[in-house]
């Protein structure tokens, strides 16, 4: 199938499934669906005749394509059926036929990515280049889940704005948080169950977790998915990759699982049922641990503010998501070598990221029970004014969850709120933000720079000035993607300025905060969030890696420009 073959298929089948779920769109020409179906069965015949015909060996074109020809028999029986049951029940939403519409188009979109994984000029091109590839599995992950979420059983209501199923699939698979509809309230539980699958792939990765089930059914991973999977775990070594893949998926389960373990008795003590226990338990590990900041509560967790338990465990799980599997692995390692009688002999990226993610949750906690100690802490008791300010200073590191109304916050405390929120997690793990290990990167050019230095020291050890390039480069990017945004929504929304900076940094940085006015944005304001949630959560690097095009080395040294600077 050629290029233009493949994007007509992918636009067929996208659209099918869209306005089989939209009815109100083609209410007077209820006959484009048909047509869009016949279209794409007659695609997928001929193509396989085509096919067919082309290959010199006949007799063993049906074993060495056993998946496509099984697949066209499988979407052939749900579309003779579905067909020969709309005449008989025309009602789309009833009985079997609505089962079989919902069957075939699942078939549909894993045939569209199969073909898609194929596109051989294409997609090699991108393969070539890691970047590019973490780009599109974010890209078609938060396709696939907003389609999910536009289908009538995944809501209470049957209805799904297009433009809110994609902000809630980008907000899920890029773990911000940020909903625009109530999600406890809005979604059913295979609603939910989705937008539970989507932060755990975007937590995780895509590509990660298709690897991990290579490994686990003893498929070999090729040389270009290693290629991709050492950009992403910024691991140099790819031989090692298979082991490093391992331990990241079994860490990660490890942690929710215990995580939802823990957090079972208090979903238990709300006289909630057994099962339903067990999923909200399941449900906030995973948001917790992937900082995604999603709640099966319409307060987020304004009513435990003073459970103790319950604030201890998700911030547990927050800290441990937000600081990296690197550094969680090797800290465990200094920790064992330390009852072994060794010295833990911790690398400088862990000292780096524990360091400075400890002195922002101490002084996070401390500034936000200063400033909001005579206002909106004054009626609470001194144990809840501090465990409120603890909550809230590791939730800003992008996690998302509250256990204080934000809209009644002061000007100043979102300030510096904001300020906290920009800087947000570890690099390689679920958080966003510029990173702590950037600003590690920066404090040390500085000190550097006033020592009047020519080599940059962290912990003794020097610090390549590419590494302090990229540190700009995100922070510069990172600032002209806020600015420009805020300027976007302060032109469209009817809000005070602050309240959209704090929006615009909370979608950068991925944290799932707001003031409230979320659910109030216009067209406009959610496709800017939408794109900000992206951008903040395949990071500037990748991004600007990913749009890069390759130029020739040149051996021509150019003359040394003069720039005022300061």
């Amino acid at each position: 199938m050629n290029k233009l073959g493949i994007f007509i298929l992918l636009f067929l089948g996208i659209a099918g499934l869209y306005l089989e779920q939209q009815p109100q769109l083609v209410s007077g020409f209820p006959w484009i669906i048909s047509i869009i179906d016949y279209l794409l069965f007659l695609f997928l015949i001929t193509e396989a005749v085509v096919n067919f015909i082309k290959t010199p060996f006949k007799s063993g074109y049906i074993r060495s394509h056993l998946a496509s020809v099984i697949f066209l028999g499988v979407y052939s029986f749900f579309f003779i059926i579905n067909k020969l049951n709309l005449f008989f029940n025309p009602d789309t939403t009833a009985g079997l036929n609505f089962f079989f519409i919902i069957i075939r188009n699942i078939l549909l979109i894993l045939k569209m990515y199969g073909r898609i994984r194929k596109f051989t000029g294409y997609l090699n091109s991108i393969a070539s280049k890691p970047a590019q590839t973490v780009v599109l599995s974010f890209f078609i992950v938060i396709l696939v889940g907003t389609l999910l979420l536009t289908l009538p059983f995944m809501s209470n209501s049957g209805h799904i704005l297009f433009i809110d199923a994609l902000f809630t699939a980008t907000s899920a698979v890029c773990v911000t948080g940020l909903a625009v509809v109530d999600t406890a309230v809005h979604y059913t539980i295979w609603g939910k169950v989705t937008i539970m699958l989507l932060i755990q792939i975007g937590g995780l990765g895509i590509m990660l977790l298709s690897s991990f089930m290579m490994l686990v059914l003893k498929r070999t991973v090729s040389l270009k998915d290693r290629s991709v999977l050492s950009f992403m775990l910024d691991e140099k070594d790819i031989v090692s990759i298979r082991k490093s893949v391992k331990r990241i998926i079994f860490l990660t389960f490890s942690m929710e699982a215990a995580g939802a373990l823990l957090l079972l008795p208090v979903f238990l003590r709300m006289k909630l049922n057994p099962f339903s226990a067990i999923f909200y338990s399941l449900f906030h590990a995973v948001s917790a641990f992937c900082n995604a900041g999603f709640s099966l509560f319409s307060d987020s967790l304004l009513s435990f503010q003073g459970d103790v338990y319950m604030n201890l465990i998700i911030s547990l799980l927050i800290i441990l998501g937000g600081i990296s599997f690197i550094v969680i692995i090797d800290t465990a390692s200094g920790i064992k070598r330390i009852f072994s009688g060794g010295k833990a002999m911790l690398s400088i990226n862990t000292k780096v990221v524990l360091k400075v993610s400890g002195a922002l949750i101490l002084v996070s906690t401390l500034f936000i029970y200063k400033l909001e100690h005579e206002t909106m802490f004054l009626s609470m008791g001194l144990g809840r004014q501090y465990l409120s300010a603890f909550f809230q200073a590791v939730t800003l590191r992008t996690a998302g969850f509250n256990t204080i109304d934000f809209g009644t916050l002061r000007n100043s405390t979102l300030m510096f709120m904001i300020g906290v929120m920009f800087i947000g997690g570890a690099s390689g793990s679920t958080a966003g933000g510029i990173k702590v290990n950037t600003l590690g990167a920066i404090w040390a050019y500085i000190h550097s720079f006033r020592r009047e230095r020519d080599e940059i020291l962290i912990y003794k050890h020097q610090l390549p000035y590419a590494k302090i390039q990229q540190a700009f480069i995100v922070i510069s990017f990172a600032v002209l993607s806020i600015f420009i945004v805020s300027f976007i929504l302060m032109l469209t929304e009817d809000a005070a300025p602050l309240n959209l900076l704090f929006e615009t940094v909370s979608a950068f940085a991925t944290v799932g905060l707001s003031t409230g006015i979320t659910p109030l944005l216009s067209l406009t304001g959610k496709i800017c969030i939408i794109c900000l949630m992206f951008i903040g959560r395949i990071g500037p690097l990748t991004l600007l890696t990913a749009s890069s095009g390759r130029e020739k080395k040149s051996r021509i040294t150019y003359p040394e420009a003069s720039l005022l600077i300061g």
